[in-house]
């Protein structure tokens, strides 16, 4: 013989599952309060009174997204389709993150970018939104000495949203870290590197220890010491803060003199965006992963699925 509890949540089952009533609905009608309501549905579930089939399969990126989550423990990702280009995937990646990003706006955030050829594709998708929010957006690295950045979009979203934007106008990489205290020490940069710490949210790329990087070709680094880098076992960097391959950071000749976020800076952000993708990037892609720091990956199906299989 059932309990009156039990012929309750059998009663509440029907309104919601049967009648289509809504939590707070019943609630009225059973002069309950709503969380109650949410508590009898869910036991009924859990004691099989409920039984819920999903006769098709989940979609094969909503799979692959649920399982990417649930290995590297992430609170989002977002995954777009291969294609036969890399540019056109690098494409949808780059339209993906500007989704992700107008996604999660709200008022008096503060948002911190990077700057990198895969951050940079989010830049032809911006667009002005119909209903202003008040933000801010921060450089969470400096730029390139004596020219315009063109992997850099903090200026472009600031542009976009009409939010004020405090840059790092300043070498990305100075020549000692006398310098970069020096820098530092003036009052406006001090200002706009503490605010870059604040971020709520950040967007970033990732790079990998390379002979053929841009700050190579700019003279930042010999050969010679990319080759020590990747002998101490980096197998990537995030905003130039080198990572092996469980995740770890590891110390480089760069440190000191680099001017962006440092490593524990950047694990003190809330919301970390990393748009990743390729073959090249698998072993950064999955140190970054074991590090921590990523909540929200955004890349292709290709690479979710090697991913997965490692």
């Amino acid at each position: 013989m059932s309990t009156p509890q039990e012929d309750l949540m059998v009663q509440v089952a029907w309104m919601y599952y049967e009648d289509g009533l809504t939590h707070q609905a019943i609630a009225k009608k059973l002069n309950k309060s709503r969380v109650s309501i949410t508590r009898l549905l869910k036991r009924a579930r859990t004691e099989g009174i409920v039984q819920v089939r999903i006769l098709k399969p989940l979609p094969y990126r909503l799979e692959l997204k649920r399982q990417l989550q649930a290995k590297y423990k992430l609170e989002d990702a977002l995954i777009t389709e291969s294609h036969s280009s890399f540019k056109k995937t690098m494409e949808e990646i780059g339209m993906a993150g500007v989704n992700h990003l107008f996604s999660i706006l709200q008022p008096n955030i503060r948002l911190g970018f990077g700057w990198g050829s895969t951050v940079r594709r989010m830049a032809p998708y911006l667009y002005v939104p119909k209903t202003k929010i008040a933000c801010k957006i921060n450089d969470l690295a400096g730029n390139m000495l004596g020219q315009v950045n063109p992997y850099s979009i903090s200026s472009k979203v600031a542009e976009v949203l009409s939010a004020p934007y405090e840059p790092l106008s300043m070498p990305v990489i100075l020549q000692s870290k006398e310098a970069r205290a020096a820098i530092l020490s003036e009052p406006a940069v001090r200002k706009a590197y503490e605010n870059a710490q604040k971020c709520d949210v950040a967007f970033v790329g990732l790079g990998f220890p390379d002979q053929e990087t841009t700050l190579k070709q700019m003279g930042y680094y010999t050969s010679e010491q990319m080759d020590g880098i990747q002998k101490q076992g980096a197998v990537g960097d995030i905003l130039m803060r080198y990572f092996d391959a469980d995740g770890n950071p590891v110390s480089t000749f760069l440190d000191e003199r680099v001017m962006a976020l440092r490593w524990d800076e950047i694990k003190r952000i809330p919301y970390v965006v990393v748009l990743a993708a390729g073959e090249p990037m698998l072993p950064a892609i999955r140190g970054i992963l074991r590090a921590n720091i990523c909540h929200c990956l955004i890349t292709d199906t290709d690479t979710t699925r090697k991913l997965l299989e490692s």
